[in-house]
């Protein structure tokens, strides 16, 4: 059952962090607070709960959502002042390392998920 989910759990932050992802969303994700890091954050909450309502209670799925939230905007918050801090563009490896590491953090989200579970 693990599988089943790590593989939907990384199917919908594909859809949420990269399909349905727009500019307004991420162009101030270094800004604590402001509503594009928020509504992004919380789209992957609510993808995150529904997911978890195929396999958990609501109110578990609820709480694991909400988990999710906030570990996902956090993680993105500190991806973006790394990259304030070490300004940095595509074509350099530096640019990689930093979104690469957003990403395993936001993986290993979900791992955690599974494992609260």
């Amino acid at each position: 059952m693990e599988f089943k989910i790590l593989f939907w759990l990384f199917t919908k932050h594909i859809i949420a962090d990269y399909y349905m992802q727009y500019p307004w969303m991420f162009k101030h994700k270094g800004t604590y607070g402001h509503i594009g890091g928020l509504a992004h954050a919380k789209l992957h909450g609510v993808f995150t709960f529904i997911v978890l309502l195929a396999f958990t209670s609501p109110l578990l799925a609820f709480l694991l959502g909400a988990i999710d939230a906030v570990l996902h905007y956090h993680i993105d918050y500190a991806k973006n002042k790394f990259w304030e801090k070490f300004p940095t563009n595509p074509s350099e490896q530096k640019y990689w390392v930093i979104h690469g590491t957003d990403q395993f953090a936001h993986g290993m989200t979900y791992f955690l998920i599974v494992h609260l579970l």
